[in-house]
């Protein structure tokens, strides 16, 4: 009798483990709210919303626009720049002429489609500091995860488990190194893409003169460069594990991500896979914001040639 009771704890033991372990796995990514917002302008077809989520610990928001009819829909997912390196910083409301707000939707949602424009730790309302590429990349692949099984138990929309990328400077290279840890991505277009601390780091130490600021936030966040060290590794993009299509388009005339960086990172991902593109467009500047018309035909064509 003493050997069943002990077998039968056991037992519960290992279940109640087992609970456990799925509570903290489903608490990395929960939904916490989901909330209509309006969104002036916003085209007809889509329903706005606010979702806030759990992402490593901290309370992280995302906007996202819906269809009004039921369906399933491909994910567009928006990933906004900020800073390429872990700082101090809560709550930063702008950058570069960004507002982190419910507005963002207004130039990156879709008709036709699930939008997603996740906020990282640290901007806008997202709580917590400023992480690096990791972190913002973790978060990401949570608000992904969030979303989708939110829909999958709410909604009448639901996802395809199809996403589409496109992120700006860090957003960037959030999209493509979520491209090395998820299954889902179909596609990455980063704009002025930030490519990692193993490129980014050593060309400013050979190039200080093109030095923005960025190599003290370096040396600050991460100590003196050191290629083989765990954290400059989290920090980087593994270019062989990117193996879905990739536009990379930036500007000749970019003060904070300097061409040759993006250019290093293109040599390096077209060697492993030929489904990369690069298009550096003359007088552009960061984001090419001043060139948004041959930014916008670049993506069409490239989408078209990739997709249709």
């Amino acid at each position: 009798m003493k050997f069943t009771k002990s077998l039968i704890l056991f037992i519960l033991c290992l279940l109640l483990a087992s609970c456990s372990g799925e509570k903290e796995k489903a608490a990395k990514h929960d939904v916490l709210s989901f909330d209509p917002i309006q969104v002036d302008g916003l085209d007809s077809s889509l329903l706005s919303y606010k979702m806030t989520y759990s992402s490593e610990g901290e309370q992280a928001v995302a906007y996202v626009t819906l269809p009004k009819k039921a369906g399933a829909y491909h994910v567009n997912l928006s990933l906004h720049g900020g800073f390429p390196a872990s700082k101090d910083l809560s709550h930063v409301q702008d950058m570069m002429g960004l507002t982190f707000d419910k507005n963002m939707l207004l130039y990156t949602s879709t008709p036709g489609m699930i939008s997603l424009v996740p906020l990282y730790r640290g901007y806008g309302e997202s709580d917590g500091t400023v992480p690096g590429l990791k972190g913002a990349t973790l978060d990401t692949s949570h608000a992904i995860d969030a979303l989708t099984a939110y829909l999958e138990k709410n909604e009448t929309r639901k996802s395809t488990g199809k996403v589409f990328v496109s992120g700006t400077s860090l957003g960037g290279g959030v999209g493509l190194k979520l491209a090395t840890m998820r299954d889902d991505i179909a596609d990455v277009v980063a704009v002025s893409p930030y490519v990692g601390l193993d490129i980014v780091y050593p060309w400013l130490l050979d190039n200080r003169d093109k030095d923005i600021g960025f190599l003290e936030m370096f040396q600050e966040a991460y100590g003196a460069y050191d290629q083989n060290s765990e954290e400059t590794k989290e920090e980087s993009i593994l270019v062989e594990k990117i193996d879905v299509p990739v536009l990379m388009v930036q500007g000749d005339a970019d003060t904070h991500i300097d061409s040759h960086t993006v250019e290093v990172f293109y040599d390096r991902l077209k060697k492993e896979n030929e489904h990369t593109t690069y298009k550096l467009i003359p007088d552009g500047d960061h984001g090419l914001t001043n060139k948004q018309q041959e930014l916008n035909a670049t993506i069409t064509t490239w989408f078209h040639e990739q997709f249709q």
